[in-house]
């Protein structure tokens, strides 16, 4: 009885450090979930931010960018890589931008500039 007392409290620390560190990674992965794939959620409603998000992309873009209005999905080719955007409404006043990029025809992540356009799109929401 004593040993199965001792195994359990000597397990007993490891388990909170397992918790705890699946705890860390959930809250790492709601800011870059790929290497190319950045998320955060904005302070503004999701049609708002919508319409913000297609401006801002047609004003960086050279080309025409292709969205979509019923699954708020917006791509567009800037500085030779492919942009995605998506806007979920995720609360009442407050939605989920994700941004993806990729270079060189679609096929290498460029988390950089992903980061570069999710930052800058969240100083354009937050004006």
């Amino acid at each position: 009885m004593r040993k199965l007392l001792f195994v359990a409290l000597a397990c007993l620390p490891l388990s909170g450090c397992f918790v705890a560190g699946t705890a860390a990674g959930v809250v790492a992965g709601n800011q870059l979930i790929n290497n190319n794939i950045y998320v955060r959620q904005v302070g503004v409603d999701a049609k708002t931010a919508w319409v913000v998000t297609k401006k801002f992309l047609s004003e960086n873009s050279q080309e025409v960018i292709d969205a979509d209005d019923s699954t708020r999905v917006a791509n567009a080719n800037i500085d030779n890589a492919q942009i995605q955007v998506r806007v979920e409404a995720w609360d009442v006043d407050e939605c989920r931008i994700t941004v993806s990029a990729k270079r060189l025809l679609s096929t290498v992540n460029d988390g950089e500039l992903a980061r570069v356009f999710s930052d800058r799109l969240a100083r354009r929401l937050e004006k």
